[in-house]
């Protein structure tokens, strides 16, 4: 059974290190000019080390559609996805699982969400449209699904908002994080995460479940007055009406 990685905290770590590798390459490329001292590098071949590089020409159509026609963007693990103002889908990035191809004919969207590898779409008329990666079911939308409000796409799980304020939730659900509280209801918000999920009340409070691993499905106790939630892969934020954040999970790199 896929569960949430048990060893997160190594990678975590290995990674932190490597970026902190790069930063200094970067920063040797930037500030000093050329490499560094032995490297023996040019400066071209380091940044190309660190970052990708497209084409100006493709940098440049993105850019210009970005700002002139899309009305709402999404972005997954390693995709793109934009709403464009005649409610049509574009989609850019790794298409590996086929999670930037767009399925022919589809139209009269009103939302997007992006996934690990995969991508919903929200027509406006309430059914929701999905593809890409399905090895755990997230792009199975539920038969007879309708009346959705908004949509949230996890690591590999689905969630429907409906009218009603209930919730509708399918894909992985290795850890809960699609067996959606008993009850739920008068709900105006849903966040998916990595193996978790979050949920926002009318009356400011905030409901998750799944994987809690590092207390990411923990909400804190006394949290009230929340207009909004999100999601990380293993932590979640809120923000209340006052203005003010509050995080909670996973916090090596102070998320």
């Amino acid at each position: 059974a896929q569960t949430a990685p048990q060893n997160i905290r190594s990678q975590a770590k290995k990674k932190a290190k490597k970026n902190k590798m790069e930063r200094t390459k970067l920063s040797q490329v930037a500030g000093k000019g050329g490499p560094s001292q032995g490297g023996g590098d040019s400066s071209e071949a380091m940044i190309n080390e660190i970052m990708v590089r497209l084409p100006a020409a493709v940098i440049k159509d993105i850019f210009d559609f970005v700002i002139s026609e899309a009305v709402a963007v999404a972005a997954g693990n390693n995709h793109c996805l934009a709403l464009k103002q005649d409610s049509s889908v574009i989609g850019w990035g790794n298409n590996d699982e086929g999670q930037i191809t767009i399925p022919g004919g589809l139209s009269q969207v009103r939302a997007v969400a992006a996934g690990r590898n995969f991508s919903l779409a929200l027509r406006k008329d309430g059914t929701v449209a999905a593809w890409g990666n399905n090895d755990y079911g997230q792009t199975k939308v539920p038969d007879g699904l309708a009346g959705v409000k908004a949509i949230s796409a996890g690591y590999h799980h689905s969630i429907a908002l409906l009218e009603n304020g209930r919730v509708v939730a399918w894909g992985n659900n290795h850890n809960g994080q699609t067996d959606v509280p008993e009850g739920l209801e008068e709900v105006i918000a849903v966040s998916a995460g990595g193996w978790f999920s979050l949920a926002l009340k009318a009356n400011g409070e905030v409901v998750a479940w799944g994987y809690n691993g590092w207390g990411q499905a923990t909400v804190p106790h006394g949290l009230t007055n929340v207009t909004m939630v999100a999601a990380g892969g293993s932590h979640s934020l809120a923000l209340k009406s006052d203005g003010t954040v509050v995080g909670w999970g996973l916090n090596f790199y102070c998320q």
